[in-house]
């Protein structure tokens, strides 16, 4: 599999908490950073095996553009 998300764009209400259920369908770990447009870490889910299933809690995020990323790449 390629190292790279699947969804490259996400939709989330303003200025309330959501969730985001992450399927790591890779054999190699991985996880989401959230970070704000200077590229400040404002969330960072824990790493989860290849082959797993988690539900990232997200907090109250105002109206913006954030990038995610994996930690571990």
């Amino acid at each position: 599999m390629a190292l790279a998300f699947v969804n490259k764009e996400l939709t989330a209400p303003a200025d309330e908490p959501f969730q985001i259920a992450f399927d790591n369908q890779d054999t190699a770990p991985h996880n989401i950073q959230i970070q704000d447009p200077s590229g400040v870490e404002i969330f960072r889910g824990p790493i989860i095996d290849g082959g797993t299933k988690t539900v990232y809690q997200i907090p109250a995020l105002a109206a913006g553009t954030y990038p995610f990323i994996c930690t571990v790449h």
